[in-house]
């Protein structure tokens, strides 16, 4: 009877002609969106957590092509509805995901024009989330949105970590400042020829309210529209969508019916908190694989970091229009490929990665660009496809292949069916596709590079290269990609993307700093895993001819383990050449030991570009593994180990760093530490500066 008098009561303030408001609060009514339409017409929302407003009255609405939807509105309906269940992912950090939601939709008519829209709002208690609907209607069959008029205006001057934002690249370093100041802070270097504003940034952007509140934005389900980037307005603590554009300055070509990506606030009372939302997976539909028995969690390694460290090349004689020193060969060779293989079979390791294996490297230009360069299955001179992938699967190995588009999307697109296809039957069952470069440049034709990265034009192509894979049973890495928003959950086989500022800026720029490790995972893996590429065992690189910087890596050996927990992926690289892990076999234990698909995950200790502590427990067991890392200061911190299961006795196998270590003069110790410890111990730990620690329970008995 409450929920029908509650209806009753919207339809009637909606029919008086003057105002209207509506809200609908979380399931543990701690957080509340609210909407509201104005004697105008026009539409807002606000949110609040435990009755403290978040954000304040905000715009909604739409600039089309043809028509202005920013006010003029009137309410035909209200609905309210609530769900509550449960699912099992396929892989994850948690093996059950709880589906806890109420929702309000109200459906609307412009007045003028007669145009149908509906706004959705759901309210969980880890956030809320908003987003559009374009119903059937004769008016719009077709139409070009040429602004989202959604703003986010803030009730405070929130601290905020934000990167800059462009059309094209998110490997940016993070910035922390007040929300009035994102685009203030630094100097900002506009790169020629691109669309970059100093003042936009990426999401998820995440902000600290108080020590006791933080939100991030982010977006979910994006599918056929145009990745969201924020914009400073300056007009107050405001911050506007600013939709990735076509070329010509279309945002999204549609039609009805359709409906936006969900908008996210994800709200949180600890910082950790926010690692753990599943709000924004339940945000995207159920898996559309129906048989995944196929898609499974693996660890691999690869000749990559050779090559990013000038010991080896992608090319066979020539790399970017210059000939290859003899310091610097071809490194996808037959028998490189081999010593690799040969490494990952002897330790267990699942998947090696060979890049460079194809022609057409030779033919790139500067810059990583090219046109027509590669066919991705005619193999250099000097690698054998067909040996290689026999020989691994002999070895009980698989090869995982790399497709570098060059963002070559003309040629790339149409081949992806026979590619995958033939990559299956060859015992290939991961690819990595990058996309560096311009979307389908060509020299030849002055300006023709065509798209964004982050535009509507990608993203159909990203979900369309995504189904496809998923067609023909081929598991994806993704780099240079759109962000994750949550769809591994509908594609599984979407394992990991790139879409961030990773391990290869250690070898040829000044770095990442300590600390960056510890923002990754309360900002951009917020959306899904991340490629990052961990377990460096060699800290200082040698010296690299492209390098500005001193090219060496900001951290000790310990947190390098250390993030096989914290940089969550289902199919982490140990990155780093085999020499240097069989230098320290002791060490490079854990790595073969930690596990990559979980039943569940905490947050032991966080505090955002600080300090980050989790557990994670290995599916199908009672085994659990913990890391812990910290920025560039030494930290002291104690865990209870309550977390364990009860009753059980488990050997701890701890990777510490070593005694007055730290990731500048001393970083490679690593302190190897065995003890029986059950769920009613505590450990004290001890980090160096820009270190860490990695622990391994294993359930040995039942305690007595």
């Amino acid at each position: 009877m409450r929920s029908f008098l509650f209806i009753f009561f919207l339809l009637a303030s909606a029919c008086g002609g003057k105002s209207y408001d509506t809200k609908v609060n979380s399931p543990d009514a701690k957080n509340e969106i609210s909407f509201s339409i104005n004697e105008q017409g026009a539409l807002f929302y606000s949110i609040s957590h435990k009755g403290k407003q978040v954000i304040k009255p905000s715009v909604l609405g739409f600039q089309l092509k043809k028509y202005s939807l920013k006010d003029g509105f009137e309410v035909v309906k209200t609905t309210q509805e609530e769900d509550n269940s449960k699912w099992k992912t396929i892989w994850g950090e948690r093996e059950t995901v709880q589906d806890h939601y109420r929702q309000v939709t109200i459906k609307l008519r412009q007045k003028k024009t007669g145009i149908l829209l509906n706004i959705s709002g759901r309210a969980y208690n880890d956030g809320v989330a908003f987003r559009y609907e374009f119903p059937s209607q004769e008016k719009l069959n077709k139409f070009t949105i040429m602004d989202e008029l959604t703003s986010f205006d803030f009730a405070g001057d929130y601290k905020a970590w934000w990167n800059f934002a462009d059309y094209d690249n998110y490997e940016k370093v993070y910035y922390h400042s007040p929300i009035s100041q994102i685009g203030d802070t630094v100097n900002f270097e506009r790169r020629v020829g691109k669309e970059e504003r100093a003042d936009m940034c990426n999401t998820p952007l995440t902000m600290e309210i108080a020590d006791d509140l933080l939100i991030s934005i982010h977006e979910a389900n994006l599918v056929d529209y145009a990745g969201m980037n924020l914009l400073n307005t300056h007009d107050g603590i405001k911050l506007k969508a600013k939709l990735t554009p076509w070329r010509n300055g279309d945002l999204v070509r549609t039609k009805a019916p359709m409906h936006t990506p969900w908008r996210t606030i994800q709200i949180a009372e600890k910082a950790g908190d926010l690692i753990e939302s599943t709000m924004i997976l339940n945000l995207n539909p159920p898996s559309a694989i129906k048989n995944s028995d196929w898609i499974h969690t693996s660890k691999y390694i690869g000749l990559w970091w050779e090559m990013h460290t000038g010991r080896s090349s992608w090319a066979e004689k020539r790399q970017f229009g210059k000939k290859l020193p003899a310091s610097r060969p071809h490194g996808a060779t037959t028998k490189n490929a081999k010593y690799y293989i040969d490494f990952a079979a002897k330790h267990g390791i699942k998947d090696v990665l060979i890049e460079g294996w194809t022609k057409g490297w030779d033919d790139m230009e500067p810059d990583w660009k090219g046109y027509g360069i590669f066919d991705w299955e005619t193999p250099a001179t000097d690698f054998d496809l067909d040996e290689v992938t026999k020989y691994a699967a002999g070895k009980g190995v698989r090869m995982m292949a790399y497709h570098e588009t060059i963002s070559d999307v003309d040629h790339y697109e149409p081949k992806m069916d026979q590619l995958y296809r033939d990559a299956y039957n060859k015992g290939i069952r991961v690819i990595k596709v990058g996309y560096t470069g311009d979307v389908n440049y060509n020299s030849t034709v002055p300006g023709s590079y065509a798209q964004h990265h982050h535009g509507q034009y990608m993203v159909r192509h990203y979900r369309k290269m995504i189904q496809t894979a998923a067609k023909n049973k081929i598991m994806i890495i993704n780099h240079e990609p759109i962000k994750f928003t949550g769809e591994q959950r509908t594609y599984p086989n979407l394992l990991a993307r790139e879409g961030v500022r990773g391990g290869e800026y250690n070898a040829w720029s000044k770095g990442n700093s300590p600390e960056h490790g510890v923002i990754l995972p309360f900002t951009r893996i917020l959306g899904g895993p991340i490629d990052y590429t961990v377990g460096y065992f060699e800290v200082m690189l040698p010296e690299i001819s492209w390098a500005k910087f001193e090219p060496r890596i900001r951290s000790t050996v310990a947190k390098q383990l250390a993030y096989f927990i914290t940089m969550y992926s289902p199919i982490p690289m140990a990155a780093d050449l085999p020499k240097f892990y069989e230098r320290d076999l002791e060490a490079f234990q854990f790595i073969k030991d930690v596990a990559t698909n979980w039943s569940e995950s905490k947050v032991l200790h966080a505090k955002i570009g600080d300090y980050l502590t989790m557990v994670r427990k290995e599916r199908g067991t009672n085994d659990w593994y913990l890391g812990s890392i910290t920025d560039e200061n030494a930290r002291n911190l104690t865990i209870n180990l309550d977390f364990l299961t009860k009753g059980i006795k488990y050997q701890a196998t701890i990777y510490a760093d070593g005694e007055n270590n730290d990731w500048k003069t001393k970083p490679y110790k690593v302190d190897v530490i065995k003890k029986e410890v059950t769920a009613a111990d505590q450990l004290n730990i001890k980090l160096a500066a820009g270190g860490g620690q990695a622990i391994q329970f294993k359930a040995i008995e039942n305690a007595k």
